[in-house]
């Protein structure tokens, strides 16, 4: 009896510590395996050596004085290449180093630390009715993850994200830190905002700012032939236009809808200050668009559906149109498909015919396209790695891909047609997302990267500053 009592006890001991191990196993990895870093929607993940969140300036410069591993940064993890992490490679989250410092009512500038959200720095503004000048569509990202990619916005009046930044601060490879702006350092200037954190690490950014006003939505049905000529003589000539979009609508690409938003002198009929994601409405919302975008017999009926939704009349406040939430787009699960983006820009001359070329692309590959998203693109010649040097539309594809190699492979392969055409009419294709584009196509888009490289080497000697989009393309040397 008390051999069978003892065996007993012998085997749940045993049971007990092989659970134990194999617990540690798969969810303890952090201490005794790999550690690996993906991108916020899970298409790309990589090995590091470690990841570090510093609390304070002191403690980043202690980290990038003292590491001597290949660094690079990642703030909310948007870009889906690799552009925030190096293999083997030591990984700073930015995150914590998210104060205000400094908000200048009469000059409408706000000072910020790289890693907080823009949804902080519009719940910081919005009490003051300002507004932030450009971001990108969602305000989950950081400013400093903004900076590095040079993100654009809707905004008529403004060009992508250079044209609002009055200076930047900057951590280099030795820990010093070091300010600039247009008439300061104006090469690391140029060179960091765009530059994908590989000449140094933002640290802070001060921004120019403008006021929270009453803005009155429009839409208006278009076919995709009628885009250009709508833009250029209703949107352009229009001065009370703040923001544009078309949407064009898969699967067959001809019918689209144009939404603007003008200033007004009409009452708010919402007067919610900034969207919560958290309502009833927002819910109802997202369930809505997720339900339209992927049920296929649904899927025809969008562009009445969606010209429906939005004719009713609507003022809000310009922070309330800018408050969207990247949780908006659609419910994510990161097996077995993902979400992805691509964009192009495009000269607006050619955008028709590039228009014609993707929808080609698009049909003849059978892409799960959920949405494509035309806007406009002031020119911008400041930044080194400008992707509008020119006037240009923006084509953003908003893609559901299967999760695994071989499909983003195949995905790669119709994406370096589009990237062709987009070449051919004079445009550039987009960089936070898959690397697809091989090393020519990429020398024919960006022959500056190779003037970035030249200024990484004088303020970056040793090469400390990498990522995976230097490993791919940085060839070109």
């Amino acid at each position: 009896m008390n051999k069978t009592i003892n065996r007993s006890i012998t085997y749940i001991i045993l049971a007990v510590f092989i659970s134990i191990t194999l617990f540690c196993l798969l969810y303890s990895t952090k201490y005794i395996g790999p550690i690996f870093i993906a991108d916020k929607l899970g298409l790309t993940s990589i090995r590091v050596k470690q990841i570090i969140t510093p609390y304070s300036i002191e403690e980043l410069q202690e980290i990038v004085r003292n590491t001597h591993e290949p660094i690079a940064i990642a703030g909310g993890r948007y870009s889906q290449g690799g552009q925030m992490a190096y293999p083997d490679g030591v990984v700073i989250n930015m995150k914590k180093l998210n104060r205000i410092i400094d908000l200048n009512i009469d000059q409408k500038t706000i000072t910020v630390q790289a890693g907080a959200t823009w949804h902080k720095v519009q719940r910081y503004i919005d009490k003051y009715n300002l507004s932030v000048t450009v971001m990108q569509s969602y305000n989950n990202f950081t400013l400093g993850g903004s900076l590095s990619v040079n993100a654009h916005a809707r905004d008529l009046a403004y060009g992508p994200l250079i044209s609002s930044v009055q200076s930047i601060q900057m951590m280099l490879a030795d820990g010093s830190l070091i300010t600039a702006d247009r008439m300061h350092n104006s090469d690391l200037f140029n060179a960091a905002i765009g530059g994908y954190g590989l000449l140094g690490i933002i640290t802070q950014a001060t921004l120019q700012l403008t006021d929270n006003i009453p803005l009155e939505r429009k839409v208006q049905p278009c076919t995709l032939e009628d885009v250009t000529t709508l833009f250029t003589k209703t949107v352009a000539t229009d001065p009370s236009t703040v923001f544009y979009n078309t949407d064009l609508f898969p699967k067959q690409y001809e019918k689209c809808l144009m939404t603007t938003w003008h200033t007004t002198k009409k009452p708010l009929n919402n007067s919610t200050r900034l969207q919560q994601k958290n309502s009833p409405f927002y819910i109802i919302d997202r369930a809505m668009e997720v339900f339209v975008r992927r049920t296929p017999l649904v899927t025809k009926l969008r562009p009445n559906i969606e010209q429906s939704k939005r004719i009713a009349p609507l003022v809000v406040w310009r922070n309330y149109e800018m408050s969207y939430s990247v949780h908006q787009l659609a419910i994510h699960i990161h097996f077995p498909t993902a979400m992805t983006l691509q964009e192009y820009f495009i000269p607006i001359e050619h955008a028709y015919q590039f228009a014609k070329k993707l929808r080609s692309i698009l049909k003849k590959n059978w892409v799960n396209v959920l949405n494509v998203s035309i806007r406009h693109v002031a020119a911008d010649t400041t930044s080194l790695m400008s992707y509008a040097p020119r006037e240009s539309f923006a084509f953003v594809l908003y893609l559901n891909l299967f999760n695994w190699q071989a499909s983003i492979a195949r995905s790669c392969r119709w994406t370096q047609r589009i990237i062709n055409a987009a070449l051919h009419y004079g445009g550039k294709f987009y960089l936070p997302y898959i690397m697809c584009a091989t090393q020519q196509q990429f020398d024919r888009a960006y022959p500056q990267f190779k003037k970035l490289l030249a200024i990484k080497k004088v303020y970056d000697p040793k090469n400390k500053f990498r990522n995976m989009l230097l490993e791919k393309y940085g060839k070109t040397t």
